[in-house]
């Protein structure tokens, strides 16, 4: 787990991530020293949404977690890690927990810091706010967890996952969660909205329709990040590996 967080922070893969999660807050404070008229805590919401939760959030997932078994795989290195006395669910759950760690990491601050800037432009305090706050902390980690435990899954499943994952989450996350009807409920990003709806009083997602709560929205998060996680686990703990020559 520690060399797993070490790799997705201090390689060139995490300079490239961390330089993508502080996107937002690039984009707000060029819009604080261009002192746009509009610019408030809707504005925030409204750039938010479609800029960070479907866009640089799935991009970060993306790269590190689709990195965790398959790199290892392709480089010959995991039959190496193999060898050590720890049992491959061990692996490949030390690994996912090494990716959350690394990943909230990398996307909570920026949110934070992004809120901050808009809260002081506006001369309100850091409290004015808080659901919004709240709501935007609690979707970044659970899609950080949701996205991940399915991008790691693909790490395993298939021998291109980065192809197949921007296929889902840049194609899939995009035309379901826009369709009418209940074909959004097979996408993640229906939940991640409806948590928003739910913990945040007054915003842009406040007509977004949906009948989930936000502690049920949440708690599908969670279970579908444990039965990716599961499935992951499971298929890895009946390939095998042999080191090449």
């Amino acid at each position: 787990m520690t060399l797993t967080v070490r790799y997705l922070l201090s390689t060139r893969r995490g300079l490239v991530t961390l330089a993508l999660s502080w996107i937002p807050l690039l984009l707000v404070g060029s819009l604080a020293v261009a002192r746009v008229p509009s610019f408030d805590i809707l504005l925030f919401q409204t750039l938010m949404v479609p800029l960070f939760l479907q866009i640089v959030l799935i991009f970060v997932t993306l790269v590190d977690a689709t990195a965790l078994i398959r790199e290892e795989i392709d480089d010959n290195t995991l039959p190496f890690l193999l060898t050590r006395p720890v049992s491959k669910p061990t692996v490949a759950v030390s690994k996912y927990a090494g990716y959350v760690i690394a990943t909230l990491a990398l996307l909570l601050p920026p949110v934070v810091a992004a809120y901050a800037v808009t809260e002081a432009y506006a001369g309100s305090g850091l409290g004015t706010d808080a659901d919004v706050l709240a709501g935007f902390l609690a979707a970044t980690a659970l899609a950080a967890i949701a996205y991940g435990a399915l991008f790691f899954f693909l790490s395993v499943a298939f021998r291109k996952p980065l192809t197949v994952g921007l296929l889902i989450g840049f194609v899939w996350e995009s035309i379901v969660g826009s369709l009418p009807g209940s074909v959004p409920k097979l996408s993640l990003i229906y939940y991640l909205r409806s948590v928003l709806k739910g913990t945040i009083g007054v915003g842009p997602l406040s007509g977004f329709a949906t009948d989930v709560s936000a502690p049920v929205a949440a708690g599908i998060l969670l279970v579908f990040s444990l039965a990716m996680l599961v499935l992951a686990t499971f298929l890895f703990q009946s390939m095998e590996f042999r080191q090449k020559v």
